[in-house]
């Protein structure tokens, strides 16, 4: 299949840093799984400019995709962008599948599908292999209340929405799709050449304002011995500058709260 993958511009204030993006990693983890199915996998990052409407549709229709995926990191700030793109696809070809992932479509899968017809399927949930899997059903024409982790408008109409999928159990047998982009036109921190790389995903708390454990599940780690080599490719020769952002999930110091001091 065809399938196109759409990172929409962050349209949030104070979201976004003039001339700095950082690569689109959740699209590109759901890419390398499906070019390596031997699906043609291309990205239309939005991002840059940021891109106009006409531009983005105009370069997501331009190879006649099977399928279109939508999806963005900061999903709640950039849904509404990512509805009027969907919509704007489908009148310029209303055959293309669209697809919308990220965490928003994932809590709020029922309002999405019910506010508006331009997306067909939602992804809850990781990615990888429910892409995976509804690529394949797709192109071989089987229901789609075989796969685990979606949510679409049946034939008459109803919202419907399988069964969670199964969290990841082996992150290592997912590879990113680094070849879907140009790393030198990618930066932060000022400019510095920079790429986006996870060890481990989901948080071992439970915290009620935070959605990370609703999303991801249970805490899952890389093979530190492999993600070296999962790298795109030589680091210190594309990469001028790291930054590691941990999280509350190991040992730190404990240190007193912002009260302390006015007492």
């Amino acid at each position: 299949m065809k399938i196109v993958l759409i990172n929409p511009p962050h349209t949030a204030i104070g979201s976004r840093i003039p001339d700095d993006h950082l690569p689109p990693l959740g699209l590109l983890s759901v890419g390398g799984p499906l070019i390596d199915d031997g699906h043609s996998v291309s990205l239309v990052d939005a991002e840059f400019g940021p891109m106009a409407m006409a531009e983005i549709v105009s370069r997501a229709v331009a190879s006649h995709p099977d399928l279109v995926l939508i999806g963005h990191s900061g999903s709640t700030s950039a849904h509404p962008t990512a509805r009027v793109i969907a919509e704007a696809v489908k009148r310029s070809n209303p055959e293309i599948r669209i697809v919308y992932g990220g965490v928003f479509p994932t809590y709020h899968w029922r309002e999405v599908l019910a506010e508006t017809e331009a997306f067909d399927i939602l992804v809850r949930g990781e990615g990888e292999e429910t892409m995976r899997r509804l690529a394949d059903c797709l192109a071989t024409a089987r229901p789609l209340a075989t796969i685990p982790g979606i949510a679409y408008r049946d034939g008459h109409g109803e919202i419907q929405a399988t069964q969670p999928a199964q969290a990841i159990a082996d992150l290592d047998a997912y590879r990113v799709g680094w070849e879907l982009i140009d790393h030198a036109n990618y930066s932060y921190w000022g400019g510095k050449r920079a790429v986006v790389m996870q060890f481990s995903r989901g948080c071992p708390h439970l915290c009620n304002y935070c959605g990370q454990r609703g999303f991801w599940t249970r805490w899952r780690h890389r093979s530190p011995e492999l993600l070296p080599a999962r790298s795109p490719g030589s680091i210190a020769n594309r990469v001028s500058n790291s930054s590691i952002l941990p999280t509350r999930t190991r040992p730190r110091r404990e240190r007193p709260g912002w009260h302390s001091s006015k007492r």
